[in-house]
C-alpha cells in the first residue's frame, strides 16, 4: 500500500472512531444536554442517534469497506443499545476472524452474547482478550459474568466469587479513576459477602468501592443498581436509614429508566 493510500485509511478510521465516540457520549451523557423530563426518550433518541451515525459512517468508509477495524467499529455502533443485535454478532464475528489480536471487537463481541444470553460465549471472549492484551475493560466484564456461569456446586459457586473479586482488583489497578471498575468491584465484594457468611469487614470493603465509584465518576450516582446494592448491604448491617435512602434512590431511578424503556417500544 503506497504511503498515500496508508494516510488515508488512517484519516478514514480516524472519522469512524470519532463518530462511533460521539454515539457513546450521546448515550453515556444525556442527562447533561436533557433534562430529567426527557428519560421517557431517551431509548427512542438514542436508536435514531444510532441510526444517524450509522449513515454518516456508510458515507465516509470508502474504499475500507470489509476491513477489520471497520467492521468493529460498525459493529459497536449497533452494539450502542440495550438489545442484542444479530447483525452486530455478524460483524464483529467477521473482525475477530480477520484480525484475532483486535481486542476490542472481543470485548464487544462479548457483550453482544451477553445480550443474547449466552454467557459461557460472553465469558469465553472476554478471556481471549485477555490473552491477547491486559486490558480494564476485558477484566472488568470477566468479573461480571464470572458471577452469573452457571454452576454445578457451591463450591465452584465459591471460586467464580473469589475470581470475580480478583478480576475485578486488577481492572482497579490499571485504572483507579475508572468509576466502572471501582462498581464492579464493590458488586464482587457484595457477592462475596453472601458467599462467605455475611462478614462485617467484607460489606466495608463493598461499601468503600461504591463510595469510591461515585467520588470519581460523576455518572455513578445516576446508577440505581449503585444505590440498591448499597442500600441491601445496609440493610443487613442494620443501617435501616441508610439502607431506606439508597432504597428510595434507587426506586426514582429505575422508574425514570423504565418511563425511558416504555417510551422506546410505544
Amino acid at each position: 500500500m503506497m504511503a498515500e493510500e496508508e494516510e488515508e485509511v488512517k484519516q478514514i478510521l480516524q472519522k469512524l472512531q470519532e463518530l462511533v465516540g460521539q454515539l457513546y457520549s450521546f448515550r453515556d451523557c444525556y442527562f447533561e444536554t436533557h433534562s430529567v423530563e426527557d428519560a421517557g426518550r431517551k431509548q427512542q433518541d438514542v436508536r435514531e442517534e444510532m441510526e444517524k451515525t450509522l449513515q454518516q459512517m456508510e458515507e465516509v468508509v470508502g474504499s475500507v469497506q470489509g476491513k477489520a477495524q471497520v467492521l468493529l467499529l460498525t459493529g459497536k455502533a449497533l452494539n450502542v443499545t440495550p438489545d442484542y443485535s444479530p447483525k452486530a454478532e455478524e460483524l464483529l464475528s467477521k473482525a475477530v476472524k480477520l484480525e484475532p489480536t483486535l481486542v476490542e471487537a472481543w470485548n464487544q463481541l462479548g457483550e453482544v452474547y451477553w445480550k443474547k444470553g449466552d454467557i459461557a460465549a460472553a465469558h469465553t471472549c472476554f478471556s481471549g482478550a485477555l490473552t491477547h492484551c491486559k486490558n480494564k475493560v476485558s477484566l472488568q466484564n470477566l468479573s461480571m459474568v464470572l458471577r452469573q456461569l452457571r454452576t454445578d456446586s457451591g463450591e465452584e459457586r465459591s471460586r467464580h466469587v473469589m475470581d470475580s473479586v480478583r478480576q475485578a482488583k486488577l481492572a482497579v489497578q490499571m485504572d483507579i479513576h475508572d468509576g466502572r471498575s471501582w462498581y464492579i468491584l464493590g458488586n464482587a465484594y457484595l457477592s462475596l459477602y453472601f458467599n462467605t457468611g455475611q462478614n462485617p469487614k467484607i460489606s466495608q470493603q463493598a461499601l468503600s468501592a461504591y463510595a469510591q465509584a461515585e467520588k470519581v465518576d460523576r455518572t455513578a450516582s445516576s446508577n440505581p443498581d449503585l444505590h440498591l446494592n448499597r442500600a441491601t448491604l445496609h440493610k443487613y448491617e442494620e443501617n435501616y436509614g441508610e439502607a431506606l435512602e439508597g432504597f428510595s434512590r434507587a426506586a426514582a431511578l429505575v422508574y425514570l429508566s423504565c418511563l425511558s424503556h416504555c417510551s422506546s417500544v410505544s
